[in-house]
């Protein structure tokens, strides 16, 4: 299975994306979460997109996907846990990956979010500075396609 393009950004600013309304599939950043790759000859890829979201004391309900153009191209529900147990300041993993079929052609996706259940206080969030300070990095966005 090989590789068709990853990108893990990691911005010195964090960045936070905000759950504080509903929101239909909206790219992530079209600039640095974007993949261009040619569909391999099977037509299948496999996606995996990964992020934390941080802020209050529960989370919301959010899809992550890709998008090509305006177009969805395929979305999930993301499986999350929670890397610290101090509950404001934790930070819950989402990852989503899935299966797209039927491809053919030069592809350019853009990974893709969006909120079906509301929590004003958090927000999907990635970079920040490598610092001794709390609660103001987050870690890369990692994007990645695979030939499946």
């Amino acid at each position: 299975m090989a590789c068709l393009g990853a990108r893990a950004y990691d911005p010195s600013v964090a960045v936070t994306k905000a759950t504080s309304a509903l929101l239909a599939m909206t790219a992530l950043d079209t600039t640095n979460l974007r993949i261009s790759f040619t569909s391999p000859p099977s037509g299948r890829v496999l996606v995996r997109l990964q992020g934390a979201v941080h802020g209050a004391t529960t989370f919301p309900a959010i899809l992550l996907g890709v998008l090509e153009g305006s177009t969805v191209i395929g979305r999930v529900a993301p499986i999350g846990g929670l890397k610290s147990t101090a509950v404001a300041t934790a930070m819950a993993t989402q990852e989503a990956s899935f299966v797209v079929e039927g491809l053919s052609g030069d592809k350019v996706w853009d990974a893709a979010y969006g909120v079906e259940t509301v929590i004003a206080a958090t927000g999907i969030k990635y970079g920040g500075p490598n610092d001794a300070t709390a609660n103001n990095a987050f870690g890369a966005f990692i994007f990645e396609v695979w030939e499946a």
